[in-house]
């Protein structure tokens, strides 16, 4: 009879033990944010990532490629050459970085159907390289026109000043 009370409390125990979540799982914790991923913001322009297990491989216009070694701890993502760190939220489809130098930044996942590129060369010599930069000076496009900015390819002929008109009218 004096038993019952310690079996179900060694059971209760047991129990709640084996609902909680393994936040200390690392790998499982790093599999949604495995992945390609892209972003625009109007201080840093259009930028693709790479995400593996092991690397953030990261391009944009105006600072290239280059990648950083990261992991990830409980809700967080530490670089770890880097002090940067940030809170992930997942959204699924996005994710939200809020960065520990009080910066915001939201991820958008290629759909699985329209990844665009298989990696990020490393090789700037190279066809693929080429290859990858042709595809990401599209989508580079598509995001400044989808923020209502126009860019031009400079094929189109520009707007001649009207003191320039005056002056051809005089000779």
């Amino acid at each position: 009879m004096r038993s019952i009370p310690y079996f179900l409390a060694s059971f209760i125990f047991a129990l709640s033990a084996c609902d909680s979540p393994n936040l200390k799982n690392i790998e499982g914790n790093k599999k949604y944010l495995t992945g390609k991923w892209h972003r625009f913001s109007m201080e840093n322009g259009y930028s693709e990532f790479d995400i593996d297990s092991q690397y953030i491989i990261f391009y944009n216009q105006k600072v290239g490629r280059f990648g950083l070694p990261y992991k990830i701890e409980n809700d967080s993502l530490k670089y770890l050459t880097n002090p940067y760190a940030a809170r992930i939220t997942d959204y699924g489809d996005s994710i939200l970085l809020e960065g520990n130098d009080s910066t915001k930044a939201t991820l958008y996942r290629f759909k699985e159907s329209n990844v665009p590129f298989k990696a990020i060369p490393e090789t700037k010599d190279s066809l693929s390289f080429a290859s990858y930069i042709a595809g990401f000076d599209k989508r580079l496009i598509r995001a400044f026109e989808k923020a209502g900015i126009k860019i031009s390819d400079g094929m189109e002929k520009p707007e001649e000043p009207p003191y320039e008109e005056l002056l051809k009218k005089r000779q």
